[in-house]
């Protein structure tokens, strides 16, 4: 029983790291209705920016942590401007496939940063752990994971009683029905991306400050996507509760299945995740079915 409930733990505190990357997803999609890879790299490089100036140019953490920040935001106004902007009232599908070349040029440059290795981010977060009753739990993990559910608690408030959440909810049901009530569709879009990349940054110092910062991070981005299908591409809670299950369905799968099978069964539930969801309930399991007439 104290296993099963480790392992309960631990995939609590790893599926928070995945919902806040699949928020991040949902963000761009709720307001664009393009399903974006990018987020991924945007995710890697917000710890790269951290680790450069924390670690190389040796700045306080406050002021690495603002710098960082605005340079991953920057790096998401930019992908939108350049990439997606031109590609409004084309097909969706165009759009999605410029987030995945993005996400491949990025990711050339990432690899030219990392060369294959890692990079070990400064800690700064608390270290050690701490116990209750037989559990053992990563102070720093436990860290991440309050830190996440703050931030989905702030972008509930923001969607919900914020100028800039109305717009964005506008602009998710109707692009033009928006822009007709004086709603900027373009801005909201260049926000959306802000915002969406920034949250991205939260969870990839999250993740780099517990595993480094490695050459497979970006692929994170994969599960972050499957995670926000899971929960309902148009639902911020729906990814908070998919990234839940991921990280127990993995930790539980890793601790039970491994020694059965020889391991690996981690690396590939997300995957079983995924076809399930899309058999049983295509939309996920908070998305809103849209019946369109032909």
């Amino acid at each position: 029983m104290n296993e099963f409930l480790q392992l309960l733990i631990s995939g609590l505190m790893e599926g928070s790291l995945y919902a806040l990357l699949a928020a991040s997803v949902v963000l761009v999609y709720k307001s664009t209705q393009v399903a974006s890879l990018a987020h991924g790299q945007i995710l890697a490089f917000g710890a790269i920016f951290l680790y450069f100036f924390l670690g190389s140019f040796r700045l306080p953490l406050i002021v690495a942590l603002i710098l960082a920040f605005a340079a991953t935001a920057l790096l998401g106004l930019v992908i939108e401007r350049t990439t997606l902007r031109p590609l409004i009232g084309q097909p969706l599908f165009s759009s999605f496939l410029v987030t995945f070349a993005v996400f491949m040029f990025l990711d050339g440059i990432f690899q030219l940063i990392v060369k294959g290795g890692t990079l070990t981010l400064p800690h700064f977060l608390p270290k050690g752990t701490f116990h209750w009753g037989s559990l053992s739990i990563p102070t720093g993990q436990f860290c991440s994971f309050i830190v996440a559910l703050l931030l989905f608690g702030i972008l509930a408030l923001m969607f919900r009683y914020t100028k800039v959440g109305l717009g964005l909810r506008a602009s998710a049901e109707n692009h033009q029905l928006a822009q007709s009530t004086g709603i900027s569709v373009k801005q909201i879009f260049s926000i959306i991306w802000v915002i969406s990349a920034l949250v991205a940054c939260v969870a990839g110092i999250a993740t780099a400050h517990v595993t480094d910062i490695y050459y497979t991070l970006p692929q994170m981005g994969i599960k972050g996507l499957i995670v926000g299908l899971f929960g309902g591409l148009d639902s911020i809670p729906g990814a908070l509760i998919g990234g839940i299950i991921l990280g127990i369905l993995e930790n539980l799968s890793a601790g039970y299945l491994d020694p059965v099978v020889g391991g690996g069964m981690k690396e590939v539930a997300a995957y079983v995740m995924l076809l399930l969801i899309l058999l049983i309930k295509p939309y996920g399991l908070f998305g809103l079915v849209r019946i369109e007439r032909i």
